[in-house]
Order: C-alpha cells, then structure tokens, then sequence
C-alpha cells in the first residue's frame, strides 16, 4: 500500500474514533464503515469492523435494539 494511502486510512480511523469519543456516533459509524467497505483487508479496517461490533454491543446494552440490529445486520451483509 501506497504510504500516502495509508496516512489517509490512519486519519480516516483517528478520525471515526474521534467521533465515537465525542458521542457523535452517527459521525463515526459512517466513517466506520467507510473503512470497512472500500478498504477491506486493511489493519484499519479490522480495527474499524472490531468498534463497529463494540458499538452494536453497547447499543444493545442501552435497550437501543433497533440501532444495535442494524449494525450488526450492515457488518453481516459484509461478510
């Protein structure tokens, strides 16, 4: 991978974690998947597919079922 690509992937993952840090899930779920869809295979994206599933757990945990199927349905249709 082009280094440039991957300074891109890593503040692409800085930045969805942002997001998540500031509650701003929306934000980070989408960057998330991002990362996940149009980088598969990456360290990025591995880690992003692990905080996606964190956050359907946590949703999940808060009695937010609808939110919390919906991203694990999205990660399951990725495969």
């Amino acid at each position: 991978m082009a280094t440039q690509e991957a300074t891109a992937l890593a503040l692409l993952l800085k930045q969805a974690q942002s997001c998540q840090e500031a509650e701003k899930l929306h934000h980070a779920i989408a960057t998330y998947f991002k990362l996940v869809e149009y980088f598969p295979g990456t360290d990025e994206a591995q880690t992003a597919r692990r905080e996606l599933f964190n956050l359907a757990q946590r949703l999940e945990a808060e009695g937010k079922m609808h939110q919390a199927t919906h991203l694990y349905n999205r990660l399951a249709a990725i495969g």
